[in-house]
């Protein structure tokens, strides 16, 4: 009888718990380092969240596409906070920016970026994204699922960074 009421309790106890925000820190300035390099303060991407008035969330993702020559994506697209994990699609590429070796991608470069990064990304576009965190040592640890699939190759090391830290977008 006991271990019942306890059972009971503890399902109580988390059907009342408030849910849990994967991006609290992005609320606090924090960007997301994924695949860090602490040494040399670099990062295949970086993440980073603002709330627009409407409560609405925005992510975007500067990302290394290619290290020599450097070549980096910016894009922005729509995310919300479901069951504790970030949920989004990748959607038109139509306002990604591109740089080469830090300087803005010609307009012929960018339409040429934007059809490979496209073609890139065909198996997963459109369809929904959720990316919980894990922590795993000193960072965390995302584990992907597309249209609620598992997909542990899209897993990768996550580390939130202060700005100020100096973290960049380079291997």
């Amino acid at each position: 009888m006991i271990d019942g009421m306890l059972i009971a309790t503890l399902l109580l106890l988390q059907a009342a718990a408030p849910p849990v925000d994967p991006i609290e820190q992005a609320w606090q300035g924090r960007v997301q380092c994924h695949n860090p390099d602490r040494l040399r303060k670099t990062c295949q991407s970086i993440g980073s969240y603002a709330r627009a008035a409407d409560g609405t969330i925005q992510n975007t993702a500067v990302v290394l596409l290619n290290a020599q020559p450097v070549i980096v994506m910016t894009s922005a697209a729509p995310v919300e906070i479901r069951q504790g994990s970030v949920c989004g699609k990748i959607g038109s590429l139509d306002e990604a920016a591109f740089t080469v070796n830090g300087a803005p991608a010609p307009a012929e470069v960018t339409a040429t970026l934007r059809e490979a990064v496209a073609t890139a990304t065909s198996s997963i576009a459109e369809r929904e994204i959720c990316t919980s965190y894990v922590p795993e040592g000193d960072a965390l640890m995302s584990q992907v699922l597309v249209d609620g699939v598992r997909h542990p190759d899209l897993d990768m090391r996550v580390l939130w960074v202060e700005p100020s830290e100096g973290f960049l977008v380079h291997r």
